[in-house]
Protein backbone atom coordinates (compact mmCIF):
# COMPACT_ATOMS: atom_id res chain seq x y z
CA UNK A 1 0.00 0.00 0.00
CA UNK A 2 1.26 3.36 -1.14
CA UNK A 3 1.10 5.85 1.24
CA UNK A 4 0.05 9.82 -0.46
CA UNK A 5 3.05 11.31 1.73
CA UNK A 6 4.52 14.59 0.91
CA UNK A 7 8.11 12.75 -0.44
CA UNK A 8 6.57 10.36 -2.41
CA UNK A 9 4.08 13.10 -4.02
CA UNK A 10 7.22 15.14 -4.94
CA UNK A 11 9.15 12.22 -6.46
CA UNK A 12 5.68 11.46 -8.55
CA UNK A 13 5.32 14.74 -9.51
CA UNK A 14 8.95 15.02 -10.27
CA UNK A 15 9.02 11.57 -12.29
CA UNK A 16 5.74 13.14 -14.60
CA UNK A 17 7.37 16.38 -15.91
CA UNK A 18 8.44 16.14 -19.17
CA UNK A 19 12.53 16.14 -19.71
CA UNK A 20 13.55 19.31 -21.63
CA UNK A 21 16.00 18.77 -23.94
CA UNK A 22 18.34 21.57 -25.84
CA UNK A 23 17.58 21.88 -29.31
CA UNK A 24 20.92 22.36 -31.42
CA UNK A 25 20.47 24.32 -34.54
CA UNK A 26 21.95 22.03 -37.70
CA UNK A 27 25.14 24.10 -39.40
CA UNK A 28 24.49 26.19 -41.94
CA UNK A 29 24.88 25.02 -45.35
CA UNK A 30 28.05 24.94 -46.93
CA UNK A 31 28.82 26.60 -50.34
CA UNK A 32 28.86 23.19 -52.65
CA UNK A 33 27.53 25.38 -55.93
CA UNK A 34 28.39 28.40 -57.84
CA UNK A 35 24.74 28.99 -57.50
CA UNK A 36 24.43 29.16 -54.15
CA UNK A 37 24.34 32.66 -52.44
CA UNK A 38 27.11 31.30 -50.22
CA UNK A 39 25.60 32.76 -46.87
CA UNK A 40 26.76 29.77 -45.18
CA UNK A 41 30.18 29.98 -45.89
CA UNK A 42 32.98 29.53 -43.49
CA UNK A 43 34.32 32.75 -42.57
CA UNK A 44 37.83 30.81 -42.94
CA UNK A 45 36.90 29.92 -46.23
CA UNK A 46 36.71 33.55 -47.00
CA UNK A 47 40.11 34.68 -46.50
CA UNK A 48 42.57 35.42 -49.17
CA UNK A 49 43.79 32.45 -50.79
CA UNK A 50 47.14 32.02 -51.20
CA UNK A 51 46.95 32.32 -55.28
CA UNK A 52 45.40 35.30 -55.16
CA UNK A 53 48.37 37.04 -53.02
CA UNK A 54 50.51 35.77 -55.72
CA UNK A 55 48.26 37.30 -58.18
CA UNK A 56 49.02 40.86 -56.73
CA UNK A 57 52.37 40.22 -55.84
CA UNK A 58 52.97 39.06 -59.79
CA UNK A 59 51.51 42.27 -61.25
CA UNK A 60 53.56 44.23 -58.71
CA UNK A 61 56.55 42.61 -60.16
CA UNK A 62 54.58 42.95 -63.98
CA UNK A 63 54.48 46.27 -63.36
CA UNK A 64 58.05 46.84 -61.82
CA UNK A 65 59.41 44.88 -64.76
CA UNK A 66 58.36 46.29 -67.95
CA UNK A 67 58.98 49.83 -66.20
CA UNK A 68 62.69 49.16 -65.82
CA UNK A 69 62.55 47.27 -69.96
CA UNK A 70 61.38 50.05 -70.89
CA UNK A 71 63.66 52.71 -69.69
CA UNK A 72 66.51 50.55 -70.84
CA UNK A 73 64.84 50.59 -74.19
CA UNK A 74 64.68 54.55 -74.39
CA UNK A 75 68.01 54.79 -72.91
CA UNK A 76 69.56 52.70 -75.33
CA UNK A 77 68.65 53.60 -78.53
CA UNK A 78 68.96 57.38 -77.71
CA UNK A 79 66.33 59.01 -79.33
CA UNK A 80 66.74 56.73 -82.66
CA UNK A 81 64.08 56.26 -85.08
CA UNK A 82 62.55 52.86 -84.65
CA UNK A 83 64.48 51.03 -87.55
CA UNK A 84 61.31 48.74 -88.68
CA UNK A 85 57.76 49.18 -89.69
CA UNK A 86 55.98 47.02 -86.94
CA UNK A 87 53.77 44.15 -88.64
CA UNK A 88 50.29 44.38 -89.45
CA UNK A 89 49.53 41.63 -87.26
CA UNK A 90 50.61 43.55 -84.22
CA UNK A 91 47.83 45.78 -84.69
CA UNK A 92 45.60 42.41 -84.67
CA UNK A 93 46.90 41.49 -81.80
CA UNK A 94 46.03 44.52 -80.06
CA UNK A 95 42.04 44.34 -81.15
CA UNK A 96 42.25 40.41 -79.56
CA UNK A 97 43.37 41.45 -76.35
CA UNK A 98 40.80 44.80 -76.39
CA UNK A 99 38.46 41.74 -77.13
CA UNK A 100 39.02 39.78 -74.47
CA UNK A 101 38.76 42.60 -71.88
CA UNK A 102 35.76 43.28 -73.16
CA UNK A 103 34.69 39.50 -72.79
CA UNK A 104 35.81 39.14 -69.42
CA UNK A 105 33.92 42.34 -68.51
CA UNK A 106 30.86 40.22 -69.87
CA UNK A 107 31.89 37.54 -68.13
CA UNK A 108 32.16 39.13 -64.56
CA UNK A 109 28.70 40.37 -64.70
CA UNK A 110 27.60 36.90 -65.91
CA UNK A 111 29.15 36.04 -62.18
CA UNK A 112 27.12 38.62 -60.64
CA UNK A 113 24.23 38.07 -62.07
CA UNK A 114 24.75 34.70 -61.25
CA UNK A 115 24.24 33.74 -64.89
CA UNK A 116 25.64 30.31 -66.11
CA UNK A 117 26.79 32.01 -69.56
CA UNK A 118 29.89 33.49 -67.82
CA UNK A 119 30.97 29.89 -68.95
CA UNK A 120 30.92 30.45 -72.60
CA UNK A 121 32.60 33.89 -72.11
CA UNK A 122 35.38 32.60 -70.07
CA UNK A 123 36.24 29.71 -72.66
CA UNK A 124 35.85 32.56 -75.52
CA UNK A 125 38.36 34.42 -72.84
CA UNK A 126 40.37 31.85 -73.51
CA UNK A 127 40.17 30.88 -76.84
CA UNK A 128 40.77 34.66 -77.49
CA UNK A 129 44.10 34.22 -75.52
CA UNK A 130 45.39 31.38 -77.50
CA UNK A 131 45.04 33.15 -80.62
CA UNK A 132 46.74 35.93 -79.35
CA UNK A 133 49.88 33.84 -78.85
CA UNK A 134 49.79 32.08 -82.35
CA UNK A 135 49.54 35.91 -83.44
CA UNK A 136 52.85 36.52 -82.10
CA UNK A 137 53.71 33.81 -83.44
CA UNK A 138 53.64 34.66 -86.88
CA UNK A 139 54.45 38.40 -85.77
CA UNK A 140 58.29 37.04 -85.16
CA UNK A 141 57.73 34.76 -88.20
CA UNK A 142 57.31 38.32 -90.25
CA UNK A 143 60.24 40.09 -88.25
CA UNK A 144 62.62 37.31 -88.74
CA UNK A 145 61.54 37.05 -92.89
CA UNK A 146 62.60 40.62 -92.69
CA UNK A 147 66.33 39.71 -91.66
CA UNK A 148 65.31 40.92 -87.83
CA UNK A 149 66.51 38.85 -84.94
CA UNK A 150 67.13 39.16 -81.56
CA UNK A 151 70.42 40.47 -82.07
CA UNK A 152 70.24 42.53 -85.44
CA UNK A 153 69.88 46.25 -83.53
CA UNK A 154 68.89 47.28 -80.50
CA UNK A 155 65.34 47.96 -81.21
CA UNK A 156 64.57 44.39 -82.99
CA UNK A 157 66.24 43.17 -79.61
CA UNK A 158 64.16 44.87 -77.02
CA UNK A 159 61.16 43.72 -79.62
CA UNK A 160 61.25 40.13 -79.07
CA UNK A 161 62.35 40.37 -75.16
CA UNK A 162 59.22 42.41 -74.60
CA UNK A 163 56.61 40.21 -76.57
CA UNK A 164 57.73 37.14 -75.35
CA UNK A 165 57.78 38.44 -71.56
CA UNK A 166 54.72 39.59 -72.08
CA UNK A 167 53.70 36.44 -73.97
CA UNK A 168 54.65 34.19 -70.75
CA UNK A 169 52.30 36.19 -68.42
CA UNK A 170 49.39 35.61 -71.35
CA UNK A 171 50.36 31.93 -70.73
CA UNK A 172 49.67 33.09 -66.94
CA UNK A 173 46.41 33.97 -67.69
CA UNK A 174 45.36 30.90 -68.92
CA UNK A 175 46.28 29.13 -66.33
CA UNK A 176 43.78 31.44 -64.26
CA UNK A 177 41.08 30.83 -66.52
CA UNK A 178 41.57 27.13 -66.02
CA UNK A 179 41.58 27.84 -62.25
CA UNK A 180 38.18 29.13 -62.45
CA UNK A 181 37.22 26.30 -64.17
CA UNK A 182 38.96 24.07 -61.47
CA UNK A 183 36.04 26.14 -58.95
CA UNK A 184 33.62 25.38 -61.14
CA UNK A 185 34.04 21.81 -61.70
CA UNK A 186 35.03 20.79 -58.09
CA UNK A 187 31.20 23.00 -56.97
CA UNK A 188 33.21 25.52 -55.07
CA UNK A 189 31.55 28.16 -53.33
CA UNK A 190 29.78 31.31 -55.00
CA UNK A 191 31.92 33.48 -53.26
CA UNK A 192 35.14 31.72 -54.27
CA UNK A 193 34.36 30.99 -58.16
CA UNK A 194 33.14 34.87 -58.04
CA UNK A 195 36.39 36.13 -56.75
CA UNK A 196 38.72 33.86 -58.80
CA UNK A 197 36.56 35.25 -61.79
CA UNK A 198 37.19 38.97 -60.59
CA UNK A 199 40.63 38.06 -59.99
CA UNK A 200 41.25 36.45 -63.13
CA UNK A 201 39.64 39.65 -65.33
CA UNK A 202 41.59 42.07 -62.83
CA UNK A 203 44.77 40.09 -64.13
CA UNK A 204 43.62 39.74 -67.44
CA UNK A 205 43.25 44.04 -67.89
CA UNK A 206 46.43 44.73 -66.56
CA UNK A 207 48.10 42.39 -69.07
CA UNK A 208 46.04 43.32 -71.74
CA UNK A 209 47.13 47.30 -70.36
CA UNK A 210 50.81 46.64 -70.45
CA UNK A 211 50.51 45.48 -74.18
CA UNK A 212 48.88 48.81 -75.07
CA UNK A 213 51.89 50.15 -73.00
CA UNK A 214 54.70 48.09 -75.41
CA UNK A 215 52.80 48.90 -78.47
CA UNK A 216 52.73 52.54 -77.83
CA UNK A 217 56.03 52.88 -76.67
CA UNK A 218 57.49 51.34 -80.56
CA UNK A 219 55.14 53.70 -81.95
CA UNK A 220 56.83 56.50 -80.40
CA UNK A 221 59.65 55.37 -81.31
CA UNK A 222 58.82 55.30 -84.61
CA UNK A 223 58.15 59.07 -85.26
Amino acid sequence: MVTDTPTALAMVTTLDKPQRRRTQLPPPPGGNGWWFDGTGDDPQSLAVPSWQFGTWLGLGTLTVLFAALSSAYVVRIGGERLAFALPLTVWLSTLLLLANSAVLVLARRSVERKDQRFVLWLWASFGVGVVFLFSQLVTWQVLASQGLFLTTNPHSSFFYVLTVVHGLHVLGGLGALLRCWYHLRHRSSYQRLRRAVGMTATYWHFVDAVWLWIVALFVWTSL
